[in-house]
């Protein structure tokens, strides 16, 4: 009798510790180690069985209660794919999104540059925080704060993706600490240097106009490549801008909106439009040997759009010609321009509209404007700041001293 009650017992037992929808718990054969069997549904809306090996009891057991308790709540406990590795994790996260093409190439760069090289062989599986906040550490010593910052939101924006579409058990990103360092910020040209730019720039019409409106009209690369004649209403004197050319995988140069989605109305000096009709003259000229037309105040050698490469290229070979030895980049016009009209004291207000950006605080944008007068006053700010004839003359006199005198010293 006492037999069958302990057989009865032990039968109990092991159907208590049989798979259900619960699931259970059982120890591994032949090892002091224990198995979590349960049924989980993936994202998909299928059934499947998982096991999990836990070193003790109870370790399974609390295994198994965060399991129950996930699943009432619609999660899981298990990745969807225990094997992938973060590199492929990050690429098939990048296949998801749908942002703008710069964007996108942030992103791509941070993946292939700062990601996968040092921990794209981890399992995402096994990746913890004090893991990512290590490779901070070692980012930190080779590369700025932009790259610290653009990397910390590709791991946040990935592992928050997966986890709240169901596809990793929980987000390590969320114990994260992210490292700052101070990100370098772009500085606006000095005048001497801004000075013998322009006067170079001055020899050639295309090159002058782009210098004049890159700096004097400060807006970014990409919005003065987009440029088009019929931007230019010759008789109110009036500049819109509503588009920028940017390079787009797989597209090549497309057309986009500007960055911050609207568009912006610059009012010309009677100088700019004068530097504008000479442009205009001469590009006449180079029609000729184009290959299609698309309009564009700043185009390439045969018509088309200008790429990036290329608007850098002529920006170094004018930096060369100038004498400058300093590593200027393109956008540093824009900081130029700006400095150049919040120095000789022009409102906030008018700054921010000839610069294209959003107010600095809630109250100027909201109650403040730019009027006419303030805006006369940054169109004359503006042409103080370009050198006159005779300051071009001198600079580029010099110039040429210096090369005969450098020529000489090296025939020596």
């Amino acid at each position: 009798m006492s037999t069958n009650k302990n057989l009865t017992t032990t039968n109990s037992k092991k159907k208590e510790k049989r798979a259900n929808g619960q699931g259970s718990i059982y120890s591994k054969k032949g090892t002091a180690k224990y198995i979590v069997a349960v049924f989980d549904v993936t994202p998909a809306g299928k059934t499947i069985r998982r096991r999990k090996t836990m070193n003790t009891k109870k370790e399974a057991e609390a295994f198994l209660y965060e399991f129950r308790r996930n699943q009432g709540m619609g999660g899981t406990s298990f990745a969807v794919n225990p094997k992938m590795r973060l590199g492929e994790f990050m690429e098939n996260w990048l296949d998801t999104l749908t942002l703008e093409s710069e964007s996108m190439r942030s992103y791509r760069t941070a993946v292939k540059c700062w990601i996968k090289p040092q921990i794209g062989h981890v399992l995402v599986s096994g990746v913890k925080p004090r893991l990512i906040e290590t490779h901070y550490k070692n980012l930190a010593d080779s590369y700025s704060g932009s790259v610290l910052h653009i990397t910390h939101t590709a791991l946040m924006g990935a592992f928050s993706d997966a986890f709240r579409l169901g596809e990793i058990p929980f987000n390590p990103m969320l114990s994260v600490k992210k490292l700052t360092k101070p990100i370098n910020k772009r500085t606006p040209i000095p005048i001497k240097d801004a000075t013998k730019i322009y006067a170079e720039a001055s020899k050639d019409p295309y090159m002058q106009a782009r210098i004049e409106i890159g700096m004097m009209k400060i807006l970014r690369p990409g919005e003065v490549m987009g440029l088009k004649w019929s931007d230019i209403d010759w008789d109110l004197g009036i500049l819109t801008c509503s588009r920028q050319v940017q390079e787009v995988t797989g597209q090549g140069l497309v057309f986009k909106p500007r960055k911050t989605k609207d568009v912006i109305v610059l009012k010309l000096s009677d100088a700019q439009i004068e530097i504008l009709r000479i442009h205009e003259l001469a590009q006449q000229t180079a029609r000729v040997f184009w290959r299609k037309d698309e309009g564009l105040i700043f185009p390439n050698s045969t018509g088309s759009k200008k790429s990036p490469k290329a608007d850098t290229r002529d920006w170094k070979k004018l930096l060369s010609a100038a004498g400058i030895s300093a590593n200027y980049v393109r956008y540093q016009m824009k900081h130029t321009g700006v400095t150049n009209l919040i120095t000789h004291g022009v409102d906030e207000k008018t700054t921010a509209t000839l610069a294209g950006h959003t107010s600095s605080t809630v109250t100027m944008k909201h109650y403040a404007s730019a009027t006419s007068e303030s805006m006369q006053n940054a169109l004359l700010v503006q042409d103080a700041f370009r050198p006159s004839p005779e300051q071009i003359a001198k600079i580029l006199h010099d110039r040429e001293v210096e090369i005969l005198l450098r020529t000489a010293s090296e025939a020596e």
